[in-house]
């Protein structure tokens, strides 16, 4: 079995032993970048390189273990800064610079510090024991409700294993860990032993597993012991089905979320290196670029959900590279933070000023730096969702689900492989909010939502079309298992009861499939096809599939 903080440790260490087999050429080139300002005193382009070099050793050094050598690079960085304006070069004080550098020379001739390997090596990594994604476990002795429990969320694309007793639930679980687990807390032993059971959970209270409570009681000593036992949702019976698997929808998308996929611009290789290590460690999508002049291309191709972007790089400052970036409107919102060992509040706010959102000084800590990242790619994501995303449903928008109809159609003209396009719309749907309020019509069309999330596949887009009207995008699937699997979605979907004031009730969908090939690429046209094909359905009596027809 692989140990996780070994492994890490090995490839922070290979890191730094690089970065020291490097110091002293870096050292080399700064005496150089020196020398060439002494022989040109005034050279405004042998000061911005001295400068850049020393900035980023004062950067990348503690980084590596090298501490004092960031510290005193740091103050040779500042006492350098004094002199930005070009008609002061010539009053730089040599003695100072030599006596700075010779300290360099000397601190780095003493090596790492071992105490920051030590550091890393003992550093504490959280690692989750693995679940099975649709797995739901069900523990309670009412065998007539749990087995209605399973049935319902099979229709939702669960696979579900119900248990009465306290050993086999607890075996199960030890033996493979579900996804979430539904509670009974209330059984034949007595009437909170189901919260007792939830204690003893493996990965319980840590919250590797989510658990959900139902209960007859709605008193507050219940509650209580289930908020004590680790229970993250609490339902009263009866049971509103479909409010009870959005809930478990809910819990597990925020367990199972996409990574975070972030951009490191640095021209610092090792550095670099380093800061995408310790953000993949904790489970973050990175990409590394060391020339800004490819940025553009990198940004359309990765779609990162944060760039960090060092403020001093050759050839193309980190302030000029955001104005570039920012000159793309469709780039407008990605969050950009600076990196910098600039610690001069007047220096940041310029830098902020010209496009990014935020600041943050080298050398940075690990742990700081994961949970700035984490909380502001976060924010953009959660705000992305409000432009992209329809606010009852959580299904992108009419407008985004055209724009990625538009992207499928273009490479599935590249790739010559099949689209499928399809619109489907709620039956009757005008009977339901005025027979049952537009509180319960939102209810359906939410549960709705969530079953066609559910059952289709990762890579099919789905999006609310307006009002009851859903569309998907099906790519590189043939149009007889496009059919198959709609079909076999709205006769399930019609068996899900949906409750109001203590009735229940069944609703049924339409649907209308246009493909590529025959019709052509073409946006509109694959629209309007499959929109008269399930207004064909509804005119042959509704609850039921049409195929586009090309040649008519």
């Amino acid at each position: 079995m692989i140990d996780l903080t070994q492994l890490k440790t090995a490839k922070w260490q290979a890191l730094q032993e690089n970065y020291s087999e490097q110091l002293p050429k870096r050292l080399q080139m700064i005496h150089a970048s020196w020398a060439q300002l002494q022989k040109e005193a005034g050279h405004v382009q042998a000061f911005d390189e001295l400068y850049r070099q020393i900035h980023s050793l004062a950067g990348s050094a503690a980084t590596f273990g090298y501490r004092q050598v960031s510290e005193q690079a740091r103050l040779l960085e500042e006492y350098l800064s004094k002199f930005q304006d070009q008609t002061e070069l010539e009053s730089i004080d040599g003695a100072v610079i030599t006596s700075s550098l010779g300290q360099l020379t000397a601190l780095i001739e003493q090596g790492p510090d071992v105490s920051r390997l030590l550091e890393v090596a003992h550093h504490n990594l959280s690692v989750s024991r693995p679940t099975t994604e649709r797995l739901i476990y069900i523990f309670g002795d009412d065998t007539p409700l749990a087995d209605e429990i399973a049935k319902q969320f099979h229709y939702f694309g669960y696979e579900v294993l119900v248990f009465s007793t306290m050993e086999q639930a607890i075996g199960a679980v030890e033996k493979r860990p579900p996804a979430a687990m539904i509670v009974d807390i209330q059984l034949h032993e007595g009437p909170l032993v189901g919260t007792e059971f939830a204690k003893l959970l493996p990965g319980a209270t840590s919250g590797h597993i989510p658990i959900v409570c139902i209960s007859t009681r709605d008193d507050w000593a219940a509650r209580l012991a289930a908020v004590r036992a680790g229970v993250l949702a609490y339902f009263i019976k009866p049971l509103e089905f479909p409010a009870l698997v959005e809930r478990l929808d809910l819990l597990l998308t925020q367990s199972q979320e996409e990574p975070y996929r972030i951009l490191i611009v640095e021209d610092a290789e090792l550095l670099a290196q380093h800061y995408a290590q310790v953000l993949t460690d904790v489970g973050m999508v990175t990409e590394v670029a060391i020339d800004p002049s490819t940025l553009l291309e990198r940004i359309s191709a990765f779609r990162p959900e944060l760039i960090l972007m060092d403020v001093y790089m050759p050839g193309c400052s980190g302030i000029e590279a955001v104005q570039v970036i920012r000159q793309k409107t469709n780039y407008d919102n990605v969050p950009i933070v600076f990196l910098s060992t600039e610690n001069a509040l007047k220096k940041q706010l310029s830098a902020l000023r010209f496009g990014g959102d935020d600041f943050l000084e080298k050398p940075i800590d690990d742990d700081h730096l994961v949970a700035a990242v984490i909380i502001r790619a976060q924010r953009f994501r959660e705000l992305r969702k409000l432009i992209v995303r329809d606010g009852l449903t959580g299904l992108l928008n009419h407008i985004e689900l055209k724009l990625e109809l538009e992207r499928e159609l273009a490479r599935a003209s590249r790739s010559a492989m099949p689209l499928a396009f399809v619109m489907l719309d709620i039956d009757h749907f005008k009977a339901v909010n005025d027979s049952y309020g537009h509180l319960v019509g939102d209810a359906v069309i939410k549960s709705l939502a969530r079953f066609l999330s559910q059952r289709l596949r990762k890579s099919d887009i789905v999006g609310r079309y307006g009002g009851e009207e859903f569309a998907i995008v099906m790519p590189d699937m043939p149009i007889e298992q496009v059919e198959k699997i709609i079909d076999q979605i709205r006769l399930d979907f019609s068996q899900i009861p949906h409750a109001h004031d203590g009735y229940s009730f069944n609703v049924s969908f339409s649907a209308g499939i246009a493909t590529v090939p025959p019709y052509p690429i073409d946006v509109d046209e694959l629209i309007n096809a499959a929109d008269e094909a399930m207004y064909r359905a509804k005119q042959d009596g509704r609850n039921r599939v049409c195929l586009a027809n090309a040649s008519a």
